[in-house]
This record gives structure tokens, C-alpha cells and sequence, in this order.
């Protein structure tokens, strides 16, 4: 996974000394880390998740679509579980129909009482 530190700071409206001051990391350092031309330890990249105040997975390139799959497949399991317990109320309720039209029926013995 490719970080995307740059493209998170840029979007929050940040410049690399606000970030650098944020993060208490050197500012060649930063832009090294920034343009990949450095391996960041991960305090130091929880530094700048905490200066930018994203999750430090939101520094890493498909983070969000990912998010946004998990998202939709616990969205679709929900609907799934909805459906099937729908499906067996909806069974209990024509089992209670045909119970109650079976009491409005006229039996033999009310038949015979009339007569």
C-alpha cells in the first residue's frame, strides 16, 4: 500500500511547516517522508496521523474504498438478515391466518344446533 500523505495534508488545507510544527518532525525529514524517499517509523507517522487528526490508516492509499467495501458488505449482510427474519415472520402470520379463519368456519355441531 503506497501512503498518501501528501494528498491527506493537501486536502485538509495544511502546509508542510504546519505539519512539521504539529508533528515535532524535522521538515527534511517530512518531506522525505512525503515523497517516499524515506522509510517512516510508525511513531512517527502516528506523529503526523496526529497532526492531520485522521486515523492512521487514512494515510494509506485505498483505505477509504476499503472502508467503504466493508461498509457496504455489512450494509448488504444487515439486508440479508432483515430479509430472512421478514421471511419467517411472514410465515408465522399466514399460520396465524389460516388458525383464525379456521375458528370463523361453521363446524358440524353449530350447523346442527341451527337446524
Amino acid at each position: 500500500m503506497r501512503l498518501i500523505i501528501k494528498e491527506v495534508r493537501e486536502s485538509k488545507k495544511l502546509t508542510q511547516d504546519e505539519i512539521v510544527e504539529l508533528s515535532g518532525i524535522k521538515k527534511r525529514t517530512y518531506v522525505d517522508y512525503e515523497n517516499g524517499k524515506s522509510d517512516i517509523p510508525l511513531s512517527k507517522l502516528q506523529n503526523i496521523a496526529n497532526a492531520l487528526k485522521v486515523n492512521l490508516f487514512e494515510l494509506f492509499e485505498g483505505y477509504n474504498e476499503t472502508l467503504a467495501e466493508m461498509s457496504q458488505n455489512s450494509l448488504l449482510t444487515k439486508l440479508q438478515f432483515e430479509n430472512e427474519a421478514l421471511k419467517k415472520e411472514n410465515e408465522e402470520l399466514r399460520k396465524d391466518k389460516a388458525f383464525f379463519q379456521s375458528l370463523l368456519k361453521p363446524n358440524d355441531h353449530d350447523k346442527s344446533q341451527t337446524a
